[in-house]
């Protein structure tokens, strides 16, 4: 950690390793405190799945014993001699950035950890605001510094929605609401299912997708479990039978979440986009969202990026496009750490990060 004033002990957070038990907290304070999906539990045990080890650490008040702070670690073998690399997705989740202590108890905490399993380097992304003169201040007092990379967008597009679907369908652009319109005359109709035999449908069309935008995808089986480890729901718009989009939604606290998506180029007059989009949108009010967080979007709007279409949808919903720092590099060995980060990037080379 970067040398500065100690606190009182008196404050100090109290740091424990969170076991099965501390669960029910650790969600609870992951949804009251913004719903970071990534570092909610469930989260945690989908990438267990997937060959992550996970370890959670709880930051409470010393007095109250309120938790004020968690970090999820992922961590998961990196090269000869057991060498790992750690990352801490959207992490760590504070209940307040004007107490630094907390995130700093809980790096330290991880970084004794890491270091006594041979993890070369720790990376994290939390979802702090860009320009912060707070988190500007955060991050000089943990010695953070920024990667050469991202592994998550660091832009996410975010619409606002109200109390009830009424005032939220009102505050829509007139061009979104007029196809939503359209989407009803053309009688396209949604579900929404929880059972994993909703994948197959929403995979199909996933895949449809992967394959005219060549984007990246992951086997069916792990859309199962992330509509089982997430508490998803997949919604399907379909014209006369006929499916012609899906997406799977995740309600994370006070955030609605488009996690993936997929549609088909058939009948694109229907608008079925549209439909699958507003009923998601409905849900979620249900379920007592005040946000839809649409997911990443590019840093730099490009016709010639794959992603620019997708992106531009997004954008038709109103709303306002959210920044975060980007991935960050926290210390972990001291002075070898410029070191083993290039170890770390060469043995990553060509590698992909997150499967």
């Amino acid at each position: 950690m970067a040398a500065t004033p100690g606190p009182d002990p008196a404050t100090v957070p109290l740091i424990t390793v969170a076991g099965e038990a501390e669960r029910p907290a650790w969600d609870e304070f992951v949804r009251t405190s913004g719903g970071v999906l990534m570092q909610s539990w469930g989260w945690g045990v989908l990438r267990s799945r997937y060959g992550w080890t996970v370890t959670r650490w709880l930051a409470r008040d010393p007095h109250s014993g309120a938790c004020v702070g968690a970090l999820q670690v992922l961590r998961r073998p990196l090269g000869p001699g057991g060498l790992g690399w750690a990352y801490a997705p959207r992490g760590p989740v504070l209940g307040s950035l004007a107490q630094p202590w907390a995130a700093e108890s809980l790096l330290k905490a991880a970084a004794g950890f890491l270091r006594s399993r041979g993890v070369v380097a720790l990376r994290l992304d939390p979802e702090w605001p860009v320009g912060s003169l707070t988190v500007n201040s955060l991050r000089a007092r943990l010695g953070l510094r920024a990667a050469r990379f991202d592994v998550q967008h660091r832009n996410s597009w975010v619409v606002d929605l109200a109390a009830d679907e009424q005032a939220t369908l009102a505050a829509l652009p007139p061009s979104t609401r007029r196809n939503i319109r359209i989407a009803s005359r053309a009688e396209v109709t949604v579900t929404a299912d929880s059972s994993r035999s909703a994948v197959e449908g929403f995979y199909r069309l996933h895949l449809d997708t992967v394959r005219r935008q060549r984007f990246t995808t992951r086997p069916q089986s792990y859309y199962e479990a992330a509509l089982t480890d997430l508490d998803g729901v997949i919604f399907v718009a379909s014209r006369r039978g006929q499916p012609l989009a899906a997406a799977m939604a995740i309600s994370c606290g006070p955030r609605l979440i488009y996690l993936y998506g997929g549609t088909s180029l058939t009948a694109p007059e229907a608008r079925a986009s549209y439909a699958l989009h507003w009923e998601m949108i409905r849900w979620g009010i249900q379920q007592g969202c005040s946000f839809y967080d649409m997911w990443g979007v590019p840093r730099h709007f490009d016709p010639a990026n794959s992603a620019h279409g997708y992106a531009t949808f997004k954008t038709r919903w109103g709303g306002r496009q959210v920044s975060h720092s980007g991935l960050l590099l926290a210390p972990l060995w001291g002075p070898a750490d410029p070191a083993l980060h290039q170890l770390e990037a060469w043995l990553l080379r060509r590698r992909p990060l997150l499967t």
